[in-house]
């Protein structure tokens, strides 16, 4: 519950989520204590969300894949302040599934030492800062380059709850997703 707590409350737009980079890989104690990236991760499905069926992690957190990703090989372009916003879904040992086909799932190391991240059809996969209850798809759209995965290993189709618009008061939905096309934030 504390990572979900600092999720809520370090989401101010200035692109700290209250991960401490990468969803508990070690350097911030408080969702580390939760063991959330510590053991093999399992992937589920969260049925009837505004986008439809999504993958979610084993507390029902909506994963997103980064259409700024590769596939062959799986690798992430989603670094430093955008790996704050979209932490990595991390996990140690083998992942497991509930409604997902395991052989679309794997992992690949990432690059900037951030740890083992799960791939889902070959896509790195992020949860997204602003999510703050499990079945939010917040994220869905961002930018025209996150979405939130569906079981079959696709991009879900739909807006998702962000709308397009920032009422000021939605975490995450502020900030530079999407509003800096001048280059600086890399799509995020």
């Amino acid at each position: 519950m504390a990572a979900i707590l600092l999720t809520a409350a370090g989401c101010n737009g200035d692109g700290d989520s209250g991960y401490g980079g990468y969803g508990g890989a070690g350097n911030d104690s408080a969702t580390s204590d939760e063991g959330q990236d510590e053991a093999a991760a399992t992937l589920r499905v969260a049925k009837d969300t505004s986008v439809g069926d999504v993958v979610t992690d084993a507390d029902g957190y909506t994963l997103y894949m980064f259409t700024q990703d590769s596939t062959e090989p799986p690798t992430s372009n989603c670094e430093a302040d955008c790996a704050k916003q979209w932490p990595p879904a991390l996990t140690e040992g083998e992942p497991s599934a509930e409604g997902v086909a395991s052989e679309l799932i794997g992992s690949m190391e990432r690059e900037d030492g951030g740890g083992t991240q799960l791939t889902l059809a070959g896509w790195p996969l992020y949860r997204y800062a602003g999510d703050v209850s499990p079945g939010d798809v917040n994220g869905q759209g961002m930018a025209s380059s996150w979405y939130a995965m569906t079981p079959e290993g696709q991009k879900a189709e739909g807006n998702g709850a962000i709308g397009g618009t920032d009422d000021g008061g939605s975490p995450g939905t502020q900030g530079t997703q999407g509003t800096d096309e001048g280059g600086g934030s890399g799509g995020y």
